[in-house]
């Protein structure tokens, strides 16, 4: 309910006294004196005129209650009129006080209940902008909390340097075991052959294969796979000196390597051997980019440079428990190479050493 709409009246422009002056015999008691008006109007209600003895010119006393407002008239004689006249005075006060004492009720009560709601829609008001104020306020705090929380982004795995045993790549691997790797291949005359050795002294090995090579021999790489053998990326062209590369260039040899290798029909290979064992900061990183891990050695023959069969048999033979051994099967004449395989194999086998693939 809003103010301009008081069932009580106020609303009129009546103030508390013209509120109650609505009553009948009240208005004339307490707005006009006798100067005013006829006393006698207000008090010949109910009175019979025709009645002998009454004289206008009688001295009539006035009292008036405050508190319940009722005007009591009293004159000397005659006794009858008095009593009527005071009868008919009191009914008047009593329907005066009875109305007037229902209008601030009713006025106190729609005041009341003006009250009331304009506090219930008071409260409403201040409860739906406290909550507008919380919802901004906390709104405020989710973005000062989103702006000032430091977006991370996950490092790159830290680079690790090449495993040069074989328990740094196979810690379950038999005490006993030793490696056999052999690389720059494959090659069309000499892969063949070593895979010929390899079988017949049930030894699996790990083949370092270079991309260009696997686009000309893919069919090489199935049947390297198909006898048990594990691959490794050897960049796609075998430059060197490779660590001199830009990390871009670098990059670009390992993934064109991967997907010559992927091409030929095996499996992206796990394991990545630097050229010529040239190894780098920029080498390191982008293997363990790629997901690969760098492989070394610790047992080279020299197969590469051909110094003899003898060399490359006693060096291959001085290997123990854990080596990893390098050999070639691409990159030029590999004859010697796969004699001294032939001959040192069955050694090694029978001094109690496990070949394993890594």
């Amino acid at each position: 309910m809003s103010n301009g709409d008081d069932a009580s009246g106020w609303s009129e422009g009546r103030g508390p006294g013209e509120g109650l002056g609505s009553a009948q015999g009240l208005g004339s008691a307490q707005g006009r004196g006798p100067a005013d008006s006829d006393p006698t109007a207000d008090i010949g209600i109910g009175v019979d005129r025709s009645a002998p003895g009454v004289s206008r010119r009688r001295l009539f006393a006035w009292s008036a209650s405050s508190a319940a407002g009722i005007v009591l008239l009293t004159a000397a004689e005659p006794a009858q009129a008095i009593g009527g006249a005071s009868g008919a005075g009191h009914g008047a006060a009593r329907s005066a006080s009875r109305q007037t004492a229902a209008r601030p009720a009713g006025a106190s009560r729609q005041t009341a209940a003006h009250s009331a709601d304009a506090s219930q829609q008071t409260a409403a008001h201040s409860a739906g902008a406290s909550q507008q104020t919380v919802g901004r306020s906390s709104a405020a705090r989710g973005s000062t909390v989103a702006a000032s929380t430091p977006v991370t982004t996950q490092a790159p795995p830290a680079p690790r340097a090449p495993a040069y045993r074989i328990h740094d790549l196979r810690p379950d691997a038999p005490a006993d075991s030793i490696a056999l790797t052999i690389d720059d291949g494959p090659h069309p005359v000499w892969t063949p052959r070593i895979l010929e050795v390899l079988r017949a002294n049930r030894v699996t090995a790990t083949f370092s294969v270079v991309g260009a090579q696997a686009v000309a021999n893919p069919e090489l790489v199935r049947r390297i796979v198909a006898d048990g053998h594990s691959l490794c990326n050897h960049t796609m062209t075998h430059p060197q000196p490779f660590s001199r590369r830009t990390p871009d260039q670098i990059r670009v040899e390992m993934t064109r390597a991967q997907s010559a290798i992927v091409d030929a029909g095996a499996e992206p290979p796990r394991l990545f051997r630097a050229p010529g064992g040239d190894w780098s900061p920029a080498v390191l990183a982008a293997a363990t980019g790629l997901g690969m891990t760098s492989l070394g050695w610790d047992v080279d023959p020299r197969d590469w440079a051909r110094p003899g069969t003898a060399s490359i048999r006693q060096s291959l033979g001085r290997a123990r428990p854990g080596d990893i051994l390098l050999c070639h099967d691409g990159g030029g004449d590999r004859a010697q190479t796969v004699a001294a395989l032939r001959r040192v194999l069955p050694l090694l086998r029978a001094r109690g050493l496990s070949f394993v693939p890594l």
